[in-house]
């Protein structure tokens, strides 16, 4: 009897589960949206081209649809976003995280009407076994639903991830991590483990993260991560310890030295484990910093003012005849003396300048003989160039393959047959370019 009782409770229980499933999906295409990016002029982190993936409505009101960052592109670009049954129309970047593979999006005002929010889950990481469900457009298999459990988490992959055997490949990026018991989304579908032995070894950005970013975009504050210029050890053992390998920041910002083991922000509730959850708990708090961390067995409060990472919605590049020049943006180049501001984020595929040799990572060191210090001296070397009717020598630095040196130099002399100033026009005159064009 015992037997029987026991097999018609898991038939009810399995058949309940699975009618919760199968609302979760019923409703997930109602807020789930389809986002097409083009870029034509990328910065390092992205590439030239165009691609699709998901993403979902956060805030109705707004109209604002989150996403991943590599979907929007930390590049300008342009975004046009869907609905099921709906044409793409053009939508624009609110916020774009120079952190979590994170983005949120404004849907064109044509769009907003009657939207349907997503529930989230903001609260602690779902447990290993909780039941989820991926949506988006797998392969270009639009709306797709498909099932898994939460794995576990992890801080091996950059960043704080949830792990998860829900199957997501390319084009469920950007989509709902959804609870199969609540009907809320727990993650936003980020990537997955790329090794053709790999058996569903996948990864989403926990809203826990996420739901913070936007919680201070609601209210108006700045929810930049802050600008570390820190190290961090790799944590190869998984013992959740987050110590300094070396640092940058400057003493009066915040004392930190290598070795200290952080373990708390003041205010903030639990241990720090690793980066991710130490840039959530700094997040709209760096006007006022104070950290918890042992030196040496010893307990310090160490305290201080820590400044935003530059908003990548202010990103600034030269476009000079196919390659694009840019600010490095390495948290350590100082560990290698780089001293060089700026560096080749791309070439064009069949320019000038991939036919010079000229290529990604590439270090502008001088042109025309002069160092460049920054972007406005830059234009200002380009600017004189093109007043004389001549092209400019560049010297650029990179790594070389010789076994007793680590860079080599390389010369050459660029025509200036096309240029664009890429990102937001800066404040002052670029009246210096009577021709200059600006890409957004």
């Amino acid at each position: 009897m015992a037997r029987i009782f026991v097999a018609f409770f898991l038939i009810v229980a399995s058949r309940a589960y699975a009618a919760i499933g199968e609302d979760v999906y019923e409703q997930a295409p109602g807020y789930t949206v389809h986002i097409r990016t083009v870029v034509k002029m990328p910065f390092a982190e992205d590439k030239r081209g165009s691609w699709f993936g998901a993403g979902f409505v956060v805030d109705a009101e707004r109209g604002w649809v989150m996403t991943n960052a590599h979907i929007s592109a930390r590049s300008p670009s342009q975004v046009r976003i869907s609905f099921r049954g709906g044409g793409h129309k053009p939508a624009s970047k609110v916020y774009v995280d120079p952190y979590l593979d994170l983005a949120v999006l404004q849907l064109d005002k044509s769009q907003r009407h009657g939207l349907n929010e997503a529930k989230l889950d903001c609260g602690e990481f779902p447990p290993i076994g909780h039941p989820v469900g991926a949506f988006g457009h797998p392969w270009g298999l639009t709306y797709t639903g498909t099932r898994g459990i939460i794995s576990g988490s992890t801080a091996q992959m950059g960043g704080e991830l949830l792990q998860t055997d829900a199957p997501i490949n390319s084009g469920n990026s950007g989509g709902p991590l959804i609870s199969l018991e609540s009907g809320k989304v727990v993650g936003i579908n980020t990537s997955k483990y790329n090794d053709e032995d790999d058996q569903n070894t996948n990864f989403a950005t926990p809203m826990k993260y996420a739901c913070r970013a936007l919680e201070l975009l609601r209210a108006g504050e700045d929810p930049s991560p802050p600008k570390l210029s820190t190290i961090f050890t790799k944590d190869l053992d998984d013992r959740g310890e987050l110590i300094v390998g070396n640092t940058y920041l400057r003493p009066e910002a915040i004392a930190i030295q290598g070795g200290d083991r952080i373990i708390g922000v003041v205010g903030v509730p639990g241990e720090i484990q690793n980066e991710g959850q130490l840039v959530h708990a700094l997040r709209g708090r760096l006007s006022q910093v104070a950290l918890k961390v042992i030196r040496g067995g010893k307990r310090l409060t160490l305290s201080g003012k820590l400044e935003p990472v530059d908003r990548v919605l202010g990103r600034r590049g030269l476009y000079i005849s196919g390659v694009l020049f840019a600010p490095t943006g390495f948290r350590d180049e100082e560990e290698l003396n780089l001293n060089q501001p700026l560096m080749v984020h791309s070439v064009a595929p069949g320019s000038l300048a991939q036919s010079l040799g000229l290529k990604k990572w590439n270090m502008l060191v001088s042109v025309d003989s002069h160092t460049v210090d920054g972007l406005a001296n830059l234009r200002d070397r380009l600017a004189d160039a093109r007043r004389n009717g001549r092209p400019i020598r560049v010297v650029l630095k990179r790594w070389t393959s010789g076994s007793d040196q680590i860079y080599e130099y390389i010369e050459r002399t660029l025509p200036i047959v096309e240029y664009a100033l890429i990102g937001p026009a800066p404040n002052e005159s670029v009246a210096s370019l009577p021709d200059h064009r600006t890409l957004r």
